[in-house]
């Protein structure tokens, strides 16, 4: 079979020629879910000149129509020979046999978006407004410094919940209200009514809650960062053609600005290129009684209770990324937030949880059914303190992300 791609203004057509059967099947899977992951969601497959139809083939036409359905795409089949014709109509997919698909819906998702400049030239994001007045409230719970001296007790903590209008991150355990269980806190993010969190109990497998019914997430928090209100702003960027996706840096820049104040609170659901970061292994012991706590980031020792990305990971993911950032001028002064670039002109604290990658619907989406959305694979597939490893020369770089939705608003301290 040949496979033939032409990006055009209003769609992506894929033009097939030969027999689309169960050794060609995944071919023709493979070239449309390229189409996908960059970004086109309107796809024409032009069918004229296929001959054959079986059973393979129709799973994989099933497959990309439920999935572009669901995020407001479009996929149709255009030019149908007559055999294909014939197999499609006996087997219920005729309306597949439509016009070719245009991007009109998209358009009309964007309408009251204005475009702002992101740093890499010729990339634009759109930003929709929201509600101008949101802010969200600021809460540090819990001790940070006990626990960044390695002094602190794994029991302590405090429980927090997380309603769908408080986000945020840190080191915590999901409660388990069992007597006498052990509990190793690790790093954890919530947002929209889901909290995700990695225990350092050397499993290296997230949990999770989601807000279901009379059901609240809950975290036992040893430390960390909340913001409680709304969101002003809604970014949606994309890294546009021919780039390897849009570093995380760009997109905080564009989200403090569209913010305003100079300290911000941000949630990402985003289509990912990779992340860099590092995560808890396993929870250090307590010192004995009258004996220095352990110096938690002295090397080598550091290696026994951090795991790093040596390299970019998590590639071809969708990821949920929750944190707080502020300009050079305002991070200094807010508890958690480090320099994210190596001139310090942003700080930040951002957790990303990884999960199975899925497109996502174009234009203005709500923050609630897009969190949603990603627990439907139910599987999280890891869980990142993000980090900007600026080293030189063997430095891992930052999360890069392809493209995405943002939702911001400023602080209130």
């Amino acid at each position: 079979m040949e496979i033939t791609r032409n990006d055009r203004a209003d769609c992506c057509e894929i033009k097939l020629n030969g027999r689309l059967d169960a050794a060609w099947s995944e071919h023709v899977s493979q070239a449309v879910a390229g189409c996908v992951r960059d970004g086109q969601h309107a796809i024409a497959l032009d069918m004229a000149e296929v001959n054959y139809l079986s059973s393979a083939g129709i799973r994989v036409l099933m497959l990309y129509a439920r999935q572009l359905k669901n995020i407001q795409g479009r996929f149709t089949i255009v030019n149908a020979s007559a055999p294909v014709r014939k197999v499609l109509v006996l087997s219920g997919l005729e309306p597949l046999m439509q016009a070719a698909p245009t991007l009109a819906a998209s358009a009309a998702a964007s309408g009251g978006a204005r475009k702002v400049a992101l740093p890499q030239a010729g990339v634009f994001a759109e930003v929709f407004p929201l509600d101008p007045t949101a802010v969200l409230r600021v809460q540090w719970p819990g001790n940070p410094e006990a626990w960044l001296a390695g002094g602190a007790m794994p029991s302590t903590g405090v429980v927090t919940e997380f309603a769908g209008g408080v986000m945020g991150l840190g080191l915590g355990v999901l409660p388990s209200g069992a007597a006498g269980e052990a509990e190793c806190p690790g790093e954890f993010l919530a947002a929209a009514g889901a909290a995700v969190c990695l225990p350092a109990d050397g499993a290296n497998q997230p949990d999770y809650l989601v807000q279901q019914g009379a059901l609240i997430p809950a975290v036992k928090v040893a430390y960390g960062m909340l913001g409680q209100g709304a969101f002003s702003q809604l970014l949606r960027f994309d890294q546009g053609p021919g780039r390897q996706g849009l570093p995380l840096s760009d997109v905080i820049r564009a989200s403090l600005e569209a913010a305003g104040g100079g300290a911000a609170g941000l949630v990402l659901v985003a289509e990912t290129a990779s992340l860099v970061g590092a995560a808890l292994r396993k929870t250090p012991p307590a010192p004995p009684p009258g004996s220095p706590p352990p110096g938690l980031f002295d090397f080598p020792g550091v290696r026994d209770w951090l795991s790093f990305t040596a390299e970019p990971a998590f590639a071809n993911s969708t990821c949920l990324i929750v944190g707080f950032a502020a300009t050079g001028a305002r991070g200094p002064g807010l508890k958690l937030l480090r320099p994210l670039v190596p001139s310090g002109e942003i700080h930040g604290h951002f957790h990303a949880a990884a999960f199975p990658y899925r497109p996502l619907r174009k234009g203005r989406v709500d923050l609630a059914e897009t969190v949603q959305f990603l627990f439907q694979a139910g599987t999280v597939t890891g869980l990142l303190h993000l980090l900007h490893d600026w080293r030189q020369p063997n430095g891992a770089g930052e999360s890069r992300l392809l493209r995405g939705a943002c939702w911001c608003a400023p602080l209130e301290i």
